[in-house]
Formats: structure tokens, sequence, C-alpha cells
């Protein structure tokens, strides 16, 4: 007997190959009917034996294209229409869209093949793909995903690439960006007068010119890379000088993982991360013996390594590998993603410049992430990830979340999704500031969204919140900015509350006035309470005082030891001078530019600078990065501390921490222990606040977010202690704890306080 049934699937669907591999089953079940893209998602009608259609629907179910991420399969029973054949439909037009964005997707094994075969007639074609692999995120302009609305609409397909696309049995079947050398984007080699460089395999040449100790800007995906050869110290320090980027750490990619193994200590874990769809930067434990310019990472004993992502990357790194690959842009600006914008690094930057003529249509930074355990720990989550939605607790209006001013992510709601943009970067430039308005317009748009609810954090000078109370929309909400951390990490574990947020960070807005950082709330999405906090200290000068570790550790000691500090000063801070000292201690005493804060960020500074690291940071969480690389691991007792209760919301102090720092250094200890002792006292310090509110309100489930939990040292420690003790503990793993998770937690919250 006959049957006919509707299918309409939901999620990442779009631009993976979905409607070919439906075709495919359908034409093997021997079925009839037809499959196309909707507002709604992908939409199957199938007819067909009733045991045919039934194996289809299982078949579709168990084994949807590996790209794909299915959220939603329904199905439903139909009269029977009776075709004579399958047809992939044409595409509805876009509106209240239901489906996934596809984000990039790295070159495919099939593809990676072809280019390296000299028989294939894609032979060393930078830009092919297929329905596994390429382009999608930075190349579309509308939904559905069709050809006509992308970067590649400017290239018809020649007849071997049409043939391609229309043949069901080819894996290019249907594949928007399909392409070869005769009718697809081509290469071209400049210098910096932006002159063709006259040669007949530009990639040849460019690998050539980098081989000499060139810097080249590379067009890739989503915008610009410089790129140097990593196996020499010159051309990196000359990137650094230009780049006006001392310290820093880099980005190598290698051409394949044998290669990174020989250079780093890769778990099976990670070598899953690198070789995934996504190709995101891993940050990794590099080996021993030291085989590359300590100048890529000098602040650190992990290198931040990626894999080939487009077959661009191939044919260059199987040329020469690895190189050092940075994102093309100025200083604290966003990437370079167009022909105008590379005139800025040409000459400046790059000595010359490997470009093709495909658009980019959306910039888009390289993802970073470490494994901690076998979890994800994001550092910046871009390429490869965005724009994969994120499961909403509460379904309502559509939300803008603007995120915070550093790290900036911004998110759009739609039902019970958040989307989250692309990394923008920081705010306090103009350059940035306009990146989050165009991209903000940009998404809105693609995704026939207006928004009825406006979230922002509390802090009313941050850039991010003068764009939000400028964006028109019915309802505006701010949200403090440690409760959106703790309720973005609720978020990915789907916890309603009250939960223990504990949210350690560099500098966040509080309802008092003050500058908070070190902070244990009661949380649920719509209220919370402060129950616990560092112990405050002043600020030196404000923001000031985040460039200067010195600082920081001054402020500490005049806090907990008064007149006795000088003398420790001087034995253990002696790149700060007497005089400065004086005049520190006046500003910290009068509190002139010197906010309180309980900065957990700027206690792991001021312990560095203890341990010896006195100059001005070049960029954010430097002192803290070297205080972890500094740690010894080793099982070590934590440091005393102390936990004041005697009033709420409680103390937690370091003031016994900090003096036994100081004796262990006048005792000859090792720097290394001390860093040790000291990120074991801080974990051993939160485990006993959550052990006493515990027993005070009943709770179990502890979050913890905020910038400090990229430290995945200070994080395990956390994990292991807090389990230790019976608490359920979640950190993060689909949206950095540091600011660029902000965006989640204030949607999660607006939504919540706008059912009041």
């Amino acid at each position: 007997m006959k049957r006919r049934i509707s299918i309409t699937i939901t999620g990442r669907v779009q631009g993976v190959g979905f409607r070919p591999t439906v075709y495919r089953y359908a034409q093997a079940a021997g079925l009839t009917g037809f499959v196309k893209n909707t507002p709604a998602g992908v939409v199957v009608e199938a007819e067909g034996g009733a045991a045919a259609v039934a194996e289809f629907v299982e078949r579709l179910r168990q084994q949807p294209p590996v790209q794909a991420r299915v959220d939603e399969f329904k199905t439903a029973a139909l009269p029977l229409g009776g075709e004579k054949d399958f047809q992939i439909a044409g595409s509805q037009p876009s509106g209240d869209l239901l489906i996934g964005i596809p984000p990039d997707l790295a070159t495919c094994a099939d593809c990676g093949q072809e280019i390296r075969d000299p028989t294939n007639r894609r032979h060393g074609y930078p830009f092919t793909n297929c329905t596994c692999c390429g382009p999608r995120f930075t190349i579309v302009r509308e939904l559905p995903y069709d050809r006509v609305k992308t970067a590649m609409s400017t290239f018809p397909m020649c007849p071997a690439c049409q043939a391609e696309y229309a043949d069901p049995a080819n894996r290019r079947f249907d594949a928007q960006p399909n392409a070869c050398a005769v009718c697809g984007p081509a290469l071209r080699l400049i210098n910096t007068h932006s002159e063709p460089v006259s040669t007949a395999d530009p990639i040849a040449t460019a690998a050539d010119l980098l081989r000499q100790g060139h810097v080249l800007a590379l067009k890739g995906l989503g915008g610009y890379h410089l790129c140097c050869d990593a196996t020499k110290p010159e051309p990196i320090r000359r990137l650094r000088d230009r780049k006006q980027r001392p310290d820093k750490p880099f980005a190598v990619m290698f051409q394949s993982l044998e290669e990174v193994r020989r250079h780093c200590v890769v778990e099976d874990h990670e070598a899953a991360e690198l070789t995934s769809i996504a190709a995101p930067i891993v940050i990794l434990r590099r080996r021993e013996e030291r085989t590359l310019p300590p100048d890529i990472a000098p602040d650190t004993r992990d290198l931040g390594v990626f894999l080939p992502y487009t077959p661009l990357h191939h044919l260059l790194l199987d040329r020469l590998s690895p190189l050092v690959m940075t994102s093309g842009n100025r200083s604290e600006e966003p990437l370079a993603a167009d022909e105008a914008e590379l005139e800025h690094l040409l000459g400046t930057f790059a000595d010359y410049a490997l470009v093709h003529n495909r658009p980019i249509v959306r910039r888009c930074d390289d993802s970073v992430l470490k494994m901690t355990g076998r979890q994800r720990l994001f550092i910046r989550r871009a390429r490869g990830f965005v724009p994969a939605a994120i499961r909403l607790p509460h379904r309502g209006p559509p939300v803008l979340a603007v995120g915070g001013d550093l790290k900036n992510v911004f998110a759009l709601t739609r039902r019970q999704q958040a989307i989250l943009s692309q990394h923008i970067g920081n705010l306090d430039e103009f350059a940035g500031y306009r990146f989050l308005e165009t991209a903000v317009d940009d998404l809105a748009r693609l995704l026939g969204i207006r928004p009825e609810i406006v979230a922002h954090d509390l802090h009313p000078d941050y850039a991010a919140t003068r764009f939000a109370r400028e964006f028109v929309a019915p309802t505006h909400i701010a949200v403090q900015h440690h409760h959106a951390h703790v309720a973005a990490c609720m978020v990915e574990h789907n916890l309603r509350g009250p939960v223990i947020g504990v949210a350690l960070d560099g500098l966040g807005y509080g309802p008092d006035g003050t500058i908070w950082g070190g902070e244990v709330l009661l949380a649920d999405y719509r209220t919370f309470q402060r129950v616990a906090h560092f112990k405050p200290c002043r600020l030196p000068g404000g923001d000031e005082a985040t460039r200067h570790p010195l600082r920081m550790a001054w402020s500490q000691l005049v806090t907990e030891f008064g007149a006795e500090a000088d003398a420790m000063a001087a034995e253990f801070l002696p790149a700060l001078a007497a005089e400065e000292r004086t005049t520190l201690r006046q500003v910290i005493s009068q509190g002139v530019n010197s906010p309180w804060t309980t900065s957990a960020g700027r206690l792991f500074d001021a312990v560095a600078a203890l341990l010896g690291f006195q100059r001005p940071i070049s960029y954010e969480g430097q002192a803290a990065i070297r205080l972890q690389a500094l740690a010894e691991t080793a099982p070590l007792a934590p440091y005393a501390f102390a936990l004041e209760k005697a009033r709420d919301p409680w103390i937690i102090s370091f003031g016994p921490t900090l003096r036994a720092i100081v004796g262990d250094l006048r005792a000859g200890q090792a720097r290394s222990h001390i860093a040790g002792r000291f990120h074991r006292a801080v974990a051993a310090a939160i485990t006993e606040t959550c052990a006493g509110l515990r027993v005070r309100h009943s709770l179990r489930e502890v979050v913890l977010s905020g910038g400090v939990m990229q430290n995945d040292f200070l994080l395990g420690l956390l994990h292991e202690s807090l389990h230790s003790k019976g608490f359920r503990v979640h950190s993060q793993q689909l949206v950095p704890p540091n600011d660029g998770g902000l965006a989640l937690g204030q949607a999660a919250v607006a939504l919540a306080r706008f059912f009041e």
C-alpha cells in the first residue's frame, strides 16, 4: 500500500548538502515527491510503498549529511500526490527563517586529494569545494542559501561544473560555490603598490617570497591573514615590530597533523578538533625540545596551532610549512576583508599580498579554543562555529544583546534560539564600533529579525551600552556584567537555577558603583544576590592600573599590610621607585581616580608582579598568562586565606596568601612553587565559600565563568576540588567564559525579565 508523508527538518540544514542527500536516498528507495529549502528549513514530501517510506525516513534520521545539525525532525501524513519522479524543487524566499545559517567548512579529504592529483581537472585549483566543504557564512548574502544569493553569483558555471551541479550522483550536486579554474575565482600576487607580480604560479612564487623572509598578506575565507616563515626568527620579529605586538602569541599553521605532533603534545581529542570541519586554532602544549623560535609565543609554554582549512592554504603549506598566521589588521581593529582595507596592510605590515576576486561578504576571524579534559574551552568563537544557534531557556520576542566592550560578540534571538555573531573585537576604537553597527544590521537583515528588546551591560560608559541606548526598540534592559557571565553558563547546561555562580574576571560594573571582578552570586535568570566577593582594594589610576601589574601589587600590599608595604615593595618590587610608591599611596588613601575593585584578574596581576613580571602589559591578560605558565602543576598545599563571614556578603581575603608569598620569596622558594600554591589557594578559597553557601542555601549546582576561567590550570583545580565536595560543577564549552560569552547571558536574562 502506498503512503505519502511530509518531513520538516530544522537546524543547520542548508549549505551542507541536505537536499542532494535526500534526493539520493529517495531515488534509492524508489520514491516520488520533492525536497526544497523553505524559511522553515528543509521540507520533504515523499511517496511510495509503506516499507520504502519507513526505510527512507529512518535512513534520513540516522544518516543526515555529516556537516548538518538537526534540531527538529517532524513528520506528518499526507494524501497521495501521484508524481512520477522525485525532484529538488526551487527554494522559497526568506521570511521568518528557522533554518540554521551554515558555517564555513574546512576542505574535505576528497577535495584535498583532487587538488593534489595531476590528472584531475582541479589540480592546483585553490577554490575547490563540494557539498561537504567550502565557504558558507562568509559568502551568503541572503537566505535560503542558493548560488544567486552568494558571492559566487558573478561566476557562471562552465559546462563541466554545471554538469556536476546537476548530477545527483556527483558529490557537487547542488553545491552552490562549485567552480573550477575555467569559471571560478582566480588568484593574483601583488606588491606593496598593488601592482601584479608577473608569475605563472602565484602560490609557488608566494612560497618563495616567504622562504626569503618576506611577510605576506593572504586573502582567506573571512579576511586577510599576515603570514611568515615560522622557522625563521627574523621575519617573526619584523612582523611583531610592524604590528606593534611585542609579546602576544602568534598562531602557527602546519601542513599536517603529523607535523604538529613533531612540535606539540597532541591528545586524541585535540587531534579531533584540529581535523574537524570547523578547523579551529587549538592551543597545545609545546614539546620541551623547542623546535620553533621562542618569539612565536614568548609568555607561555603553549602554542596556538591549526591546519589548512581552504585549498589555498593546502597548496601554500604543501610548499612551505609551518607558517605564522595572524589576523590581518591594525592593532585592535577589525580583520581586513577587502582590497580597500588591504591598502593599509601593504607596505605597512606586508611586503606582498596573495589576493583573489571572490568577495568576502562577511568578515570572520578564526576560532580559538583549548581542550580541558574532553571539553572545549573557547577563547574566541568564530569561523567554523558561527552562526550555529544555541537553545535558550525561554521563548519570547526577538532580542538584540550587544555584549561588552572587550572581545565583543552580540547575539540575536529568534523564538527559543540565540544566534551569536562572529568575533567583533574591542569597541574602544571607532573601527570596532563601526564593525558592530554594520554587523548587527547585516545579521538582523539576513535573519529577517527586528529586535523588540535590547539587552546591554549595566556599565553606563561602555561603547556597547551607548550603541544599545541609541538602537530603536520598544524595550531596553540593563544586565549586570557578572550576572550575564553566570547566566551564559546556565544556558549552556540547561540550568534553571538558582545556582551558585562563580564569576572571576578583570573588571565589571557593580550596582553599587564599584568595580566587581571576584564574585560569588546566587542566581537564576531574572535575579541575583551577591553573597561573597574578593576583598576590595583600590585600582590606582583607574583603567591605567589594568596595564601596570606593579600598581596592583602595590595596592594589594598597602591594603593588606599598611606601613609594612614599603619594605616589602623595596625588596620585591624594584621597578617601582620610592617616589612613585609615595604618589600612589596618596592616590590610594585619598581615593582619587582609584575606585574600589574586587577584581580577580587584578589579584593575579599583583601576584605576577611580586614574582617578577613588573613591566606594563602589552596585551590583555599577559601577566596572568605568565603566572599560569610559571606555576608548578604538581600537587602542592594551597596557601592560607581567610573567609570572613561576619557580614553579608562574605569577604574572601587573600591577605594571608600574600604574606605567605612574601615569606616564601624571602626564604628563596622557587617561583614556580609559589605560583602553583597561589593557584591552589584561589581554588581552595572558592571551594570553601561554595561549601559554606551550600549549608546556608542548600544548593549543589556551581557554575564557573568569567575571563579568569580561561586559565585551564585554575579551572581544572576548581572542577577537582568542587567535585570532591559533592558539587555538580559546570563550566562553559559553547561560548567563551570571557566577554565573548556575555551576549548569550544578556539575552537569557532579558527574556526572563521581560515576562516578570
